[in-house]
């Protein structure tokens, strides 16, 4: 690859699904390719920051080691009156602040831009400078389960609703070369209509809208690879199946990195 080029990768939202990350960037660091700008969306924001500061491996063996410690954090209530949403993001934030000491953004590896969505002006909130710790926890206020974030004085919730997988702001970064994570991939499912509950309407529906949103914006901003591991039987509670999605991730991202010669 020509040494000009500055590489990009954009790390979509997905819940559970973001463990996916790790195995894709575990991928990228095998075969060497280097990362100069990160942007990442909900579960992109977090597995992005451990990334770039360095302790992503850690993470890893964390989550395999114990692989359903994010899904009991996640569900340690920490009321908040009045309420604005079922649970506050404290304790996923403690998981971060355990594995590093780092706080801002200055501190960072790889410069990392975080995206959050201003719920009262409908508009996208990108971060990458300052505190890394707040900007995060907006990032990854899903709307009614985690309790919503001010950056700046504005309100925010997650990036998911305004810019699932944030490859803008990747290329506003500086990137020449681009890499876009979708965690929303869909492919035609085996259920039948009768076995379909309410729960699989809502998850599917919602995967629906996000993958549609995606693809629109790739219209305007096309990334040079797009990898969209196969992991549409997950569920976005799925904590519990780290090393599947972890290991699905890495063998379709080392497959579509080794595919397109852009990078290798």
């Amino acid at each position: 690859m020509n040494k000009n080029y500055k590489i990009g990768i954009a790390l979509g939202g997905g819940a559970a699904r973001g463990y996916a990350h790790i195995g894709v960037l575990k991928a990228i660091d095998e075969l060497k390719i280097p990362i100069h700008f990160i942007s990442g969306t909900s579960i992109g924001s977090f597995i992005g920051a451990l990334y770039a500061s360095g302790n992503l491996t850690q993470f890893e063996e964390e989550v395999r080691n114990k692989n359903s410690f994010i899904r009991d954090v996640l569900f340690k209530l920490d009321p908040i009156y009045p309420k604005l949403a079922a649970m506050n993001g404290n304790e996923v934030i403690k998981v971060f602040k355990r594995i590093t000491n780092i706080s801002t953004f200055e501190e960072l590896d790889i410069p990392l831009t975080t995206v959050a969505t201003d719920i009262i002006k409908n508009e996208k909130v990108e971060c990458n400078s300052g505190d890394l710790i707040n900007a995060i926890k907006a990032s990854i206020a899903i709307p009614g389960i985690l309790n919503p974030t001010y950056v700046d004085d504005i309100l925010c919730v997650d990036g998911g609703l305004i810019d699932p997988v944030p490859l803008e702001s990747a290329i506003k970064m500086g990137a020449n070369r681009t890499i876009a994570v979708n965690l929303y991939g869909l492919e035609s499912s085996e259920k039948t209509n009768e076995k379909y509950n309410i729960i699989d309407i809502i998850d599917r529906s919602a995967k629906i809208v996000l993958n549609n949103i995606t693809h629109l914006s790739f219209k305007f901003n096309e990334p040079d690879l797009l990898i969209e591991p196969p992991i549409d039987q997950f569920k976005g509670w799925d904590f519990h199946r780290a090393n599947e999605l972890i290991d699905i991730g890495y063998e379709e991202g080392k497959k579509s990195l080794l595919e397109n010669k852009l990078f290798i």
